[in-house]
């Protein structure tokens, strides 16, 4: 599926923090898009493929989830002949810019903002705080004012509660380690996304670290809890399946690169990561119609 930006024309230009909509169509199926805006989608009917990120899975009615800015995504599901169910869901849309900024003179926005950065993996929201969420966002259909903002609030407030919560995609590894330590870490995950494309030696990143090579293999195990072969396979993955989604190149080119020249080595370090094929990949993200 080829990504596309999406402009939201009745709320970004509107400077508002978050708006709320009941969407009601024949079938759940827009174009694989993202925006700037987060947004928190209620299924009330319907079912299919949801796909957010590199993650694809099915989903139903009652189905909670929360996408962050940015994350390519789509809710997509056929529609079926003289069928009387529609699609129905309640999306709360958020511009955490503004949110930030308006709450910022009365509260500790540190966490919200951590909140927001991490949703960019996408998440799915079960148990008590989704029975909570889904009360709330029913009755903001309802509301306006001061109590649609009072629910607005309630629901960010359940959303800083990582229980009854999962995680839809891994972090991204390259900048969780970058950001973890300044320095030295910094300079080594750059290299790595330089150049995971090319074959790299232990003796190479070992000197850029400015370690010897024992000493590299145990600062390295220490900081990841992964040798580097696994560190680096698992970058080299996450860039094929965004390929895999995102373009039509065979898988072959694709294997090549990500810095494969074995196809048979990627085919089985890209199933050990996921539990599927590269090609069973694809035809997950790509035939959804």
């Amino acid at each position: 599926m080829k990504v596309t930006y999406t402009l939201l024309p009745d709320f970004s230009q509107s400077k508002k923090p978050f708006l709320v909509k009941k969407i009601v169509r024949p079938n759940f199926a827009t174009d694989f898009h993202f925006h700037t805006e987060c947004q928190l989608v209620y299924i009330l009917s319907g079912s299919g493929t949801r796909v957010i990120g590199e993650s694809i899975e099915q989903f139903e009615e009652g189905d909670l989830t929360f996408v962050g800015p940015n994350v390519p995504h789509v809710w997509y599901s056929k529609l079926l002949p003289d069928s009387t169910n529609n699609a129905v869901s309640v999306t709360i849309y958020i511009n955490p810019e503004i949110v930030i900024k308006n709450l910022k003179g009365m509260t500790n926005t540190v966490e919200l903002q951590a909140f927001f950065k991490e949703s960019e993996r996408g998440i799915n929201i079960s148990g008590d705080n989704k029975k909570r969420i889904t009360g709330i966002i029913l009755n903001m259909l309802e509301q306006s004012d001061l109590p649609l903002l009072s629910s607005f609030i309630q629901i960010i407030d359940i959303l800083l509660d990582s229980s009854d919560q999962r995680w839809l995609n891994i972090p991204n590894l390259l900048s969780v380690y970058a950001e973890k330590i300044p320095g030295r870490v910094h300079k080594l995950m750059h290299y790595i996304q330089q150049n995971f494309k090319e074959e790299i030696t232990l003796q190479q990143v070992a000197s850029i670290s400015g370690l010897q090579l024992h000493s590299f293999c145990r600062f390295f195990k220490a900081l990841t809890h992964r040798t580097f072969s696994d560190f680096l396979n698992e970058v080299r993955i996450g860039f094929a399946k965004k390929l895999l989604q995102q373009s039509d190149l065979p898988i072959t080119q694709i294997a090549l690169e990500c810095g494969y020249s074995n196809m048979s080595y990627f085919n089985r370090s890209f199933k050990k990561i996921n539990n599927i094929t590269p090609k069973e990949f694809r035809h997950s993200s790509k035939n959804l119609g």
